[in-house]
Order: structure tokens, then sequence, then C-alpha cells
């Protein structure tokens, strides 16, 4: 596993540093500057800078096979990024993460790699980010049973959370399953919503516990809705739990048995509005995430 972590003046600053940490020998991921493309195996991501937002948009080839949309880390709501801001990599054999901090207390993030689920026709290669291919031009909509919305308004700013996107390009998260032969899709049609947080929205709803207060640690899983009300397990993550972030500070690193962990928000914690809003939130609540950490 690679660590790094650094600051970053501009994007292209951002982007570079992402394909470096990738392309190290150990992590096995190739670059191709012609096409912009991030690759290993059967796993293709072109990362490029479109209009002031980091996006990454999932392939089945290097010049083919695009997800719907792409996934972008910019601005939400009327707040930009800042300059210089600060970015930690978690790069895993078959995971890779990028949280970015930026004006004090906000955090954005990334994520793509290949799924551990036996048996999937497609690639398995997963993908999201803070942002779907739209501005969340009001802000962030993240509560425990759900996230995003039916228009470019609002982020759920939290990976395979968001559950009532109506619309392809404010999906922050990808998959490329191909179940059902119905490649990068989620539902079974392009207006419907996946599943998101609510496979495990009761849990995530009763942390922290009222035993000790610490926020036990959750599987962050995707899933592919199908016909006669059936579900499919499509992505198990490794290295990510959701957890809540009432009692942890943003990078505070947890141990548990052998393992440490970085706790992080999704965007802003705020404890005063503990469980998120539904729509134009400046903030995502106590809902966050960690990731496996490995560093110094």
């Amino acid at each position: 596993m690679a660590y790094c972590t650094g600051t970053a003046n501009d994007l292209g600053a951002l982007r570079q540093a992402l394909i470096d940490a990738c392309t190290q020998p150990a992590e096995g991921w190739a670059w191709d500057s012609v096409n912009e493309v991030l690759s290993k195996g059967v796993l293709f991501l072109r990362l490029q800078i479109v209009s002031g937002y980091l996006t990454l948009l999932g392939r089945t080839s290097a010049t083919a096979g695009d997800a719907p949309n792409a996934v972008r880390i910019g601005q939400v709501g009327s707040t930009p990024l800042a300059f210089p801001l600060t970015y930690e990599i978690f790069a895993f054999s078959g995971e890779v993460y990028m949280v970015i901090n930026y004006s004090v207390d906000y955090y954005q993030w990334c994520a793509f790699g290949c799924s551990t689920v036996q048996g999937l026709p497609g690639s398995g290669m997963w993908l999201g980010a803070t942002l779907g291919s739209i501005a969340a031009t009001n802000g962030v909509s993240i509560i425990a049973t759900g996230g995003g919305g039916y228009s470019p308004a609002d982020t759920s700013a939290a990976l395979f959370w968001g559950d009532n996107y109506g619309v392809a390009s404010c999906r922050n998260a990808w998959v490329y399953s191909d179940i059902d032969t119905q490649g990068w899709w989620l539902a079974q049609t392009v207006s419907g919503a996946p599943l998101g947080a609510n496979t495990c929205s009761p849990l995530i709803a009763l942390l922290p516990n009222t035993w000790n207060s610490e926020a036990v640690l959750l599987p962050i899983r995707a899933y592919k809705i199908r016909a006669s009300y059936k579900i499919s397990l499509t992505v198990d993550l490794e290295y990510a739990r959701y957890t809540r972030v009432d009692n942890y500070a943003p990078g505070q690193i947890i141990t548990i048995g052998a393992d440490q962990w970085k706790v992080f928000p999704w965007y802003r914690k705020n404890t005063d509005v503990r469980n998120g809003g539904s729509s134009a939130a400046t903030h995502s609540g106590t809902f966050g995430f960690a990731l496996r950490y490995e560093g110094p």
C-alpha cells in the first residue's frame, strides 16, 4: 500500500499527485498521457481537468466503453475549492482513495478500483467522487437513509449513498458489473434510483453507540437492482467503511485490533445538525468514512 500526502496549488498539481501515486511500481497502474487514461488490467479511468473540476470517467478500454457520466471534485453550491489544499492518497492493490482538505474544515474525495465480488460478467470497475457530472448548485443532500436529488441541485457527497438520483448526470458513483447486460447501471432503467445507503441506514442512524460513544465501522457496498424485486451485490470495499464522526476529529487515526483507520467527514462536519439535511446543506452532518491507514 502506498500512502502519500502533500499540498497542491492547482488542479493540475492535484491530478499529477494522484497519477504519481498510482504509477508507483508497487501499485501497477499505467498512465496514457495521450488519452489521459490510468489503466490497470481491465480497469480504465480517464482523468481530466474540465471547466475547473477534476473529473473521473470510467471506461472499458483506453478509448471506449465510457460510463454514462463522469464524477468530479470541485465547487459545491457557492463554495469553491480553495488553494493551496492538502491531499492524502491511499493506494491499495485494488482500491485507490484521495481525500482533499481546504478552507479549514471542508473535505472532498474521489475513489476507484476493482470489485472483489466474484462472478461479475463485467470488469468490476467502480468509481465515485463528491460530485456527479453536473454541479450541485444548491449544495449537499444527505440523511441516514439516502441522499442526492432528482435535479442538479444537490449531491449526496458520499460514496454509494445516493438513493434518489433520477438523472444520470447527478449520480456520483458507477459500477461496471454488466449484470443483465446493463453495463454501468446500478438500477434497471436510466431513470431508476440505486439502493444507496438504505441497506445499512438503520445502523448508520444508531451511531455512535450509547455505551462508549464510539462509532463502529460499517461495510461500504453497492448493489444492482434487478427484475422481480431482486438485488445483487456488486461491490464490497476492503479498505473503506461508513461511520459517524460525532466524537472523532477529521483526520483522526483510530485503532481497531491490529488495524488503523483514518476518519473523515464526507464533506464538512457539523455536530449541531448531525443528521444532515435534505437539500442545500453546506455540510454533511456527522456522516463520514474511515480508510485503512498504513502510513507513517
